[in-house]
């Protein structure tokens, strides 16, 4: 029976908690399952926290993880209900399953803390609270996993509109690279910093916010460039005084020429090493120095032209329930962005204005009809590339000034 029981527990727990990472009561619960029992319990025990409220802690964020948007629908069918009765089962199961197995270990007496046959989960919101309430809650860890440094405090802050990391079309390499760097971030492995560079509009904040709170190890700090310039020092040493927790300071819309980067060097590859629960992302618009991107992982998002904006537009199909759309079906939706564009019902061509548009069409059944009998003609419109390079070229000439349109000309001509 209660081998049974941890089986259950090992099911609701690896979906809950799929990288358990090193934070010391997801991975005292996975050496558990594990068959690492004395290790589990003694630091378990050890723990100055009551065991449940470090579970309720634990498996909040990891719903808020799971459905940033955290709405009542997203738990009430589907997927969110699915893992919504897990983390009810992992409270249920853990309300007596630790105490049963301190009382039939052998020798449990002088090998794990008297202590742990206290550790137990009854009480949890998880099972006395209703769907709505845990919703609540949730939101409050949510809320809590995105701060800022004021006066030297952690303060919570609400950031609406936060896309699942499975919300993103397109642009798939930029994902891959989030996950990755993120993830390493969440398990321990690295605090490289990361260096992200790309024109306006392309997406990158919202990109950078949603994939690193994908990861519930993760708290997301939201600092300003002027703490970057010259509060770096002062905030490492707040944050450092709470290593238990893991902080991506993110700091956006950096403008690289005029930055002072003597206090990133000194911490990022310099005097004073970062600590292992600390690490940056650092967003901006130009391309970095070379002493300051060999510092960090980095990553330059490719312009939005017609093959990305179709590319988007085709894992906006797929997401939607249409497997293998045509290529045609693609570029007929393409060219109508485009020509919406040209009529001024968008201010720029961009992953942003894309995505209102594909929301737009997905509730617009007329126009679904209209675009599929379109892509079946003899006569296939297709974006106008000549567009995207004109307000391509607009912006970098906003961005990096004349010069860089003029090295741009020289290279089409081959002109060195």
């Amino acid at each position: 029976m209660q081998l049974q029981r941890i089986e259950q527990l090992a099911i609701s727990f690896n979906l809950l908690f799929p990288n358990p990472g090193n934070e010391l009561f997801t991975a005292a619960l996975n050496d558990l399952l594990a068959g690492k029992t004395e290790n589990a319990l003694n630091a378990l025990a050890a723990d100055p926290v009551p065991f449940r409220q470090r579970l309720d802690k634990a498996l909040l964020k990891a719903l808020a993880a799971l459905f940033p948007r955290l709405q009542l629908e997203d738990f009430e069918s589907g997927d969110g209900e699915f893992f919504l009765q897990h983390a009810r089962n992992v409270a249920e199961i853990l309300t007596n399953l630790i105490p049963q197995i301190m009382a039939d270990y052998p020798d449990a007496e002088h090998r794990i803390r008297p202590s742990a046959a206290k550790l137990t989960a009854a009480g949890s919101i998880f099972l006395k609270l209703k769907t709505a309430a845990i919703l609540m809650e949730c939101r409050k860890a949510a809320e809590s996993r995105i701060c800022r440094v004021i006066n030297g405090a952690l303060v919570p802050v609400e950031i609406s509109n936060i896309r699942r990391v499975d919300g993103f079309y397109g642009y798939r390499a930029a994902r891959q690279v989030f996950l990755e760097h993120f993830g390493a971030f969440a398990t321990g492995k690295s605090n490289l910093p990361l260096l992200i560079s790309s024109l306006p509009g392309l997406g990158k904040t919202q990109m950078t916010i949603s994939h690193c709170i994908h990861y519930p190890e993760i708290t997301l700090v939201l600092a300003t460039p002027e703490a970057l310039d010259k509060g770096l020092e002062e905030l490492i040493r707040t944050l450092g005084t709470m290593p238990e927790r893991k902080f991506m300071v993110f700091f956006d819309d950096i403008d690289v020429p005029q930055m002072d980067w003597y206090n990133f060097r000194t911490f990022v590859g310099g005097a004073f090493p970062l600590p292992k629960n600390i690490s940056f992302t650092i967003a901006a618009n130009q391309t970095y120095p070379a002493n300051i991107s060999s510092r960090g992982r980095g990553f330059a998002f490719p312009i939005f032209d017609e093959l990305r904006c179709q590319e988007m537009i085709e894992d906006f199909l797929q997401a939607n329930g249409i497997k293998q759309p045509s290529a045609n079906l693609i570029a007929v939706i393409a060219a109508d962005y485009v020509e919406q564009f040209g009529q001024k019902m968008f201010e720029e061509l961009s992953p942003r204005t894309l995505v209102r548009y594909l929301e737009d069409f997905a509730a617009d059944n007329r126009k679904k009809r209209r675009m599929l009998d379109s892509s079946r003609q003899d006569v296939i419109p297709h974006p106008d590339p000549q567009v995207f390079y004109d307000e391509n070229l607009k912006l970098m000439r906003a961005v990096y000034g004349e010069e860089i349109i003029e090295k741009l000309r020289n290279k089409e001509l081959g002109i060195v």
